[in-house]
């Protein structure tokens, strides 16, 4: 996407569309928005003798969220068209708002087949936000909402984007907005490759091909380096739950690891950890249904590869490691047995109770393997248990671990991101049914009904003494109702500009 600023007034912006926002008036019962004089939507009423006004009246216009009217100019101002969209009610107003009135902006545009579009910038606070947060929002929804993800149809079945300029009219310097609106490409290009990623089937993404894609990053940017290990490697660093995993799969595992360092020197490092399952069948304890959506059970995974891609461009003044445990789970004469009973890189013993239990298995092993890199923070991120959907819904990232502060630091960067979370606590009652059998702990069968917390439980050891953090994308990494800027059936990329908004504020 091109960014472009002008001084021009916005009946003079040379752009396909324009656009303004109206806001829903308070009220018990529903009343026709009024144009606001600020994004100079008054000004193109007076050119139009009032008929834009009539309009929204005539046509019962609210200014609900997402709410379009789109009127044709008939060559009475530059642009062909002008966009009227709703921006809800006022006292709800916050920078996601921006980032859904960005994503339906960008999907009008590209359904009328506009090339640019132009606005005005609301300079100051608007409903307790600031210019530049509110330009970063808006632009980080246009940038998502361009996302498609048809490369395996044919090329006439493909939905073309059209949309390749913004221009904005704002007066004085503009040097910090280009700057601004530069970091919002970024995250939102990174989201959309953790979104590609994800998206991809199994037999496209497999633990290699993801390997492939780490290296890819690191080719480009001359301060990402990256190592992968493949199955001698593994062996050599015993790492057993990763192997137990794999071994049912012809695929062979790999261990990922990515590093990003800043140019001066650092005193904080911080570990992001993923799993990165490319494909889950359950092993043994085979998954009944739905086995087509388990190509996302690398999620996580795809979400450290698509930080460390903006990494590389943003460069924030901290250290930064990536760790990626990834293999396949599959049924076979080899896959693991429940029963049987494994040894992690930790030397802690496993009883295998259920072979779909992998992903805190192949995490056990990436998380003791981080703790050497001796962290400022380690986060892990997983699509981990179905339990997540249950306790918060799809819209809502659960997050647990032993750092307040961590947990605080990480709860903000999801506000801003537009990405919500919110703390579970870790109780160790949960933790007791784990102790019970021959080995040091059974992967499942916790005997509680709190998976999440119990999945969590199970992680914390290996975590060792580190400040940690535990977020369970499993409800938020794929959304089955599209919205403003998510406008397909598919990955989130959740929770990619969490961690690049967090790694930002340190």
């Amino acid at each position: 996407m091109n960014f472009k600023f002008t001084k021009e007034s916005i009946e003079k912006i040379n752009a396909d569309l324009v656009f303004v926002v109206c806001f829903e008036k308070e009220g018990e019962k529903p009343v026709p928005a009024t144009l606001q004089k600020m994004d100079g939507a008054q000004d193109l009423d007076k050119i139009f003798a009032g008929k834009i006004s009539q309009t929204i009246k005539e046509r019962q216009f609210f200014g609900k969220l997402g709410e379009t009217l789109l009127i044709n100019t008939f060559g009475k101002i530059t642009a062909k068209n002008i966009l009227i969209i709703g921006g809800g009610k006022p006292k709800t107003f916050t920078t996601e708002t921006e980032r859904q009135v960005g994503g339906k902006v960008t999907q009008v545009a590209n359904a009328i087949k506009a090339e640019s579009v132009g606005a005005v910038l609301e300079l100051g606070k608007v409903h307790g936000t600031s210019v530049a947060e509110r330009l970063q929002a808006f632009v980080e929804g246009m940038i998502l909402a361009s996302y498609s993800f048809d490369i395996f149809k044919k090329e006439a079945c493909r939905i073309p984007k059209t949309l390749k300029t913004f221009l904005i009219q704002a007066k004085g310097n503009t040097a910090t907005f280009q700057k601004v609106c530069a970091v919002a490409q970024v995250m939102g290009d990174a989201t959309n490759l953790a979104r590609d990623l994800t998206n991809k089937p199994s037999n496209k993404i497999t633990p290699t091909a993801l390997a492939n894609a780490a290296q890819d990053v690191a080719k480009k940017h001359k301060n990402i380096s990256c190592k992968v290990w493949g199955l001698k490697e593994i062996k050599a660093q015993k790492m057993g739950a990763l192997l137990a995993v794999s071994q049912g799969s012809i695929e062979p595992p790999t261990f990922i690891h990515l590093t990003y360092k800043p140019s001066g020197n650092s005193k904080t490092k911080v570990a992001l950890i993923g799993k990165g399952i490319t494909f889950d069948s359950g092993g043994l304890n085979l998954k009944s249904r739905d086995q087509e959506f388990m190509k996302i059970d690398m999620g996580g995974a795809a979400s450290v590869i698509g930080v460390f891609e903006a990494l590389a461009i943003l460069k924030p003044k901290i250290q930064v490691e990536g760790f990626i445990a990834s293999c396949e789970n599959m049924p076979s004469g080899s896959a693991t047995r429940p029963g049987d009973i494994l040894t992690t890189r930790a030397g802690t013993t496993v009883e295998v109770i259920n072979t779909d239990a992998e992903g805190r298995l192949v995490l056990a092993d990436a998380l003791d393997y981080a703790c050497e890199f001796n962290p400022t923070y380690m986060i892990d991120m997983a699509t981990l248990t179905g339990g997540a959907a249950y306790a918060l819904g799809e819209l809502v990232t659960p997050i647990l671990g032993n750092d307040k502060r961590l947990i605080s630091l990480l709860l903000a960067a999801g506000q801003k991101a537009g990405e919500r979370s919110w703390e579970l606590p870790i109780i160790q009652d949960y933790k007791k049914g784990y102790l019970k059998g021959p080995a040091d702990l059974k992967n499942s069968g916790s005997g509680s009904m709190a998976s999440t917390i119990s999945g969590a439980l199970f992680l914390e050891d290996f975590a060792r003494k580190n400040k940690w953090v535990h977020m369970d994308i499993a409800s938020t990494s794929w959304a089955e109702e599209p919205n403003n800027y998510h406008t397909m059936i598919g990955a989130t990329g959740n929770p990619v500009r969490t961690l690049l908004n967090f790694l930002m504020a340190l």
